[in-house]
Formats: C-alpha cells, structure tokens, sequence
C-alpha cells in the first residue's frame, strides 16, 4: 500500500519505521533502503518483491529485503519471535522497551 504525503496513515507508518530503527539491528545499507521504501510512502509491512509470509500476509520490508539480498539468518531475526537481549550500562542483560 502506498500512502499521500501528509496523511494521518504515512505519519503512523513514519512512527512505525521509528519504531523499527529503534528495536531492530539493521545494516546502513538495510536503514537506508527501509528508509527509501517509507519516505515514498510505502507501507513497512509491504515490499516491492511481493514475499508473502507462510500464511498469506505480505512480509515487511525489512526480512523481505534480508532474504531477497542474502542475509536472511543472524541476531537481527531474534526481534520477531521474542525480545532480544542488550546490556544495560551496568553490563547486565536486559530487554529493550
């Protein structure tokens, strides 16, 4: 799905792409393409290359990407199935909120 510039639905997917940069661990060439794909108002949850997850919904654009360009294993698939692990400044593993 692609969004009009200024609407209510292309600033809730900006704060998604926020939300993404904040949780997942993603390459600059990974960042700047997922940054691309938003800024022309194209969904997070919709690519370009029509991958579609085992039941039917379009795969975001992010593992899209990873699995159409070779990097489709690593810590980063964590983030999907469950929380992953950071430290805190103390050094100790924690969840990131």
């Amino acid at each position: 799905m692609r969004y009009v510039k200024n609407s209510v639905e292309y600033e809730v997917n900006w704060e998604a792409f926020h939300e993404m940069e904040e949780l997942i661990p993603m390459t600059r060439s990974e960042h700047s393409h997922l940054h691309r794909w938003v800024k022309e108002g194209y969904d997070v949850d919709s690519n370009p290359w029509k991958y579609f997850e085992m039941d039917g919904t379009p795969m975001n654009y992010l593992k899209a990407h990873r699995i159409r360009f070779g990097a489709s294993h690593g810590p980063w698939d964590s983030w999907e199935f469950e929380p992953y692990l950071t430290t805190d400044r103390s050094g100790k593993p924690s969840i990131p909120k």
